[in-house]
């Protein structure tokens, strides 16, 4: 059933709602999930946000959230039924007349094909503060796939609620975040996919952290809508990123071993300048030849 977006009498022009995301993206169980709104141009009053649920049997929210005046993002809870068959339902936030909509997937039956055989984190010991590169890995090339992710103490150490496995691939990397300890202190990290989980454990010990890698730009090239960019690390585990002169996010380059890194792809523009980043904290800058 359609939702029908009702503004409160007397209710005055605000900002508008520029995304909404939903995290995870596949619960089961009775899991939980976050749903993130983010407003511009920020409000100096507090913003009313109505939310729907395509679905409150399966995935409810709250009638409604309000985002703090100068806040530019405000968060909700989306509770869901563990009884619930499988189901995707679409969660909708609306600022009066204005709704953005985010998909979650709630019981999803395991699809066959590959499953998710292991997690692991290179290095597995690391003095906190220093960053590590996390791997989830399937029995097979996959369709693509997403992983849920979790940490067992977030304060120490951190990971995305989700990474990606193309489809093709039977692997998919994942920064991880660490902060500094006063003792030796493990802490596990859990990967999901559907009904599988898969645990894995990294210590961090007492100390200075490890240096940034080296990065650096071997190709940039844009020529006739194709975008070619090749790279170096000096740490041949690390996840490359490209980023755009603004700083947004690009595209994720592919790991070829070795610290060797590329990527080809249609690119519509020409970006002029692109930076390549680290999770190892390394970085370069360069100019795109045509």
């Amino acid at each position: 059933m359609a939702a029908v977006f009702l503004a409160p009498a007397g209710a005055q022009a605000q900002g508008i709602i520029s995304a909404l995301s939903v995290s995870p993206s596949q619960v089961r169980d009775g899991a939980s999930a976050l749903g993130t709104v983010t407003l511009i141009p920020l409000d100096a009053t507090p913003t009313t946000v109505l939310l729907f649920s395509s679905d409150p049997g399966v995935a409810s929210v709250p009638p409604s959230v309000v985002a703090p005046a100068g806040q530019g993002t405000v968060t909700f809870t989306i509770t869901t039924n563990a009884a619930a068959p499988p189901t995707i339902v679409q969660i909708t936030a609306a600022i009066q007349n204005v709704p953005r909509q985010a998909n979650l997937s709630v019981n999803a039956a395991t699809p066959p094909g590959p499953s998710l055989s292991a997690v692991s984190v290179t290095p597995s010991t690391l003095t906190g503060g220093s960053a590590a590169t996390g791997t989830v890995t399937f029995t097979g090339a996959t369709n693509g796939a997403v992983v849920q992710l979790s940490s067992s103490n977030p304060a120490l150490v951190g990971v995305p609620s989700e990474t990606v496995v193309n489809g093709g691939a039977s692997t998919g990397a994942f920064p991880v975040t660490t902060a500094a300890v006063a003792a030796n202190t493990t802490v596990s990290i859990t990967a999901s996919w559907f009904a599988i989980t898969r645990t894995t454990t990294i210590t961090l010990t007492p100390g200075a952290p490890a240096p940034a890698d080296r990065v650096a730009i071997t190709k940039a090239r844009w020529k006739r809508g194709l975008l070619t960019i090749e790279a170096t690390s000096t740490n041949p585990n690390a996840i490359l990123s490209v980023f755009t002169q603004s700083g947004g996010f690009m595209f994720t380059l592919t790991n070829n071993g070795g610290g060797r890194y590329s990527d080809q792809r249609g690119w519509v523009t020409n970006p002029q300048v692109i930076t390549v980043r680290s999770n190892f904290g390394g970085s370069a800058t360069a100019t795109l030849t045509s």
